[in-house]
């Protein structure tokens, strides 16, 4: 990265020390300029969030080609796992800089990897997280994002029954279900707090499922008595109605 670029992040990343300072580079004709953006997180010593108005604005200057943020005091700059979703979901280049140390690393989203064996992020890396991919990947299907880096269900709030309706999910009967169906579940709670993809058969097993369990690695499991009896409906996409499927 050019010299004038890291001297405006490292000078950025400075003034809002001890804070996580947060920024954004953007493509302005042949030359590329940092632009700092605020961090709006509730806890900005520990997290960032990038303002929407910030990077709004600093969009309308250019293309941008990189999200900007900082590690203060950590003992070795390593990206987590959290940065590593966020620049997956976000389809640009990140870049981190550790202060006082000054180190940098860039992370690169990870493009078309496979569904199962991610760790569980909650909020960005959860079961609601990997049905929105599937549907983007595998169909075009781009759905809201209910995830909240917390165990909404014990806090009042029914995320799933209140929004897949809205989606474009109409329920069906599980007798009729086929791959590409989501199966909405209660696992240890008193509303529906997860789903899975019906993947039916894959790689000469039947009725499988993917998922992505609380606490667990994603995976492909099957659709055995324990998530039957916590399933609470079966519902497809209006888009697939008609559509035939295939596993994934």
């Amino acid at each position: 990265m050019r010299k004038k670029l890291m001297d405006a992040i490292r000078a950025h990343v400075t003034a809002e020390y001890p804070n996580e300072a947060c920024g954004v580079v953007v493509q302005v004709g042949r030359s590329q300029q940092y632009i700092p953006c605020r961090n709006i997180s509730e806890a900005p010593a520990e997290s960032f969030t990038l303002s929407p108005e910030d990077k709004l604005a600093a969009s309308e200057l250019g293309e941008i080609i990189m999200v900007i943020h900082s590690h203060p005091d950590v003992v070795q700059l390593v990206p987590s796992e959290m940065d590593r979703v966020q620049c997956d979901w976000s389809g640009v280049e990140w870049g981190i800089m550790s202060w006082p140390d000054g180190d940098f690393c860039t992370v690169a989203p990870r493009e078309d990897r496979d569904y199962t064996g991610r760790r569980w992020v909650l909020g960005f890396a959860d079961c609601w997280s990997l049905i929105r991919e599937w549907y983007q990947r595998e169909h075009g299907i781009f759905l809201g994002d209910y995830s909240v880096p917390y165990e909404w269900w014990e806090q009042g709030e029914n995320r799933y029954d209140d929004n897949w309706q809205a989606e474009g999910f109409v329920e069906i009967d599980p007798a009729d279900m086929q791959p590409g169906d989501m199966i909405m579940m209660r696992v240890q709670a008193h509303v529906t707090n997860h789903a899975a993809i019906y993947l039916g058969r894959y790689e000469h097993q039947e009725n499988i499922m993917l998922h992505h369990n609380f606490g667990s690695l994603s995976a492909r499991v099957p659709y055995g008595k324990y998530y039957r009896d916590r399933t609470v409906r079966v519902v497809r996409h209006k888009e697939l109605m008609n559509a035939e499927n295939t596993d994934s």
